[in-house]
């Protein structure tokens, strides 16, 4: 499908992927709840229709985007069972996923922390980026691993929503967030 909009014609794709930066905006700026299969389409310049070509509804929406982070964290995966076992290579692993870090991450993570339930309706689509991490954990911590070691790996990851949730209220930019996220991750795995 082609959309028209003004001068300038996008392929589906491209219309798709629009309408993904778009909604996840708006979600992390209105809520989940707060946004509008309207607000979508007129922040678009499209359709109603041509939105729910593309998307069921607001959850697909979600899902899809959510589908993104798993795709990234699919990789991340592959990357560490390529490298050969080293001493760093949890720091490194660690380091490579906070440096891949992009603004749609950090708007994903925003969306996931702010609407919960949206979140656990759809942890059983198989887009659980928190269980998700079991497959990272698995490969660093073993299976025979104790909690406390299972949570050195969770934290050595997830410095980045930390560094988030620590930044809320105040004028931190996501570069500062994800550079601090870089340095607690080297400190916390040196």
């Amino acid at each position: 499908m082609t959309t028209d909009t003004g001068n300038e014609r996008r392929s589906g794709a491209e219309t798709r992927a629009e309408i993904l930066r778009v909604a996840l905006r708006l979600f992390t700026e209105k809520g989940f709840e707060g946004t509008t299969t309207r607000d979508i389409s007129s922040a678009l310049g499209i359709t109603k229709s041509s939105l729910y070509y593309h998307f069921q509804n607001k959850e697909a929406i979600v899902a899809s985007l959510m589908a993104e982070r798993m795709s990234e964290l699919d990789n991340l995966v592959e990357w560490i069972s390529a490298q050969p076992p080293a001493p760093d290579l949890l720091r490194r692993a660690a380091v490579r996923w906070i440096d891949s870090t992009t603004p749609e991450r950090i708007q994903a993570m925003l969306l996931a922390h702010a609407n919960q339930p949206v979140m656990k309706r759809l942890a059983g689509s198989g887009n659980d980026v928190r269980t998700g991490f079991d497959a990272v954990i698995a490969l660093f911590a073993g299976e025979d691993a104790s909690e406390a070691d299972r949570l050195y790996v969770r934290m050595a990851f997830d410095t980045v929503g930390a560094a988030l949730l620590t930044a809320r209220n105040t004028r931190a930019t996501p570069e500062e967030v994800i550079a601090t996220a870089r340095r607690a991750t080297i400190a916390l795995t040196t």
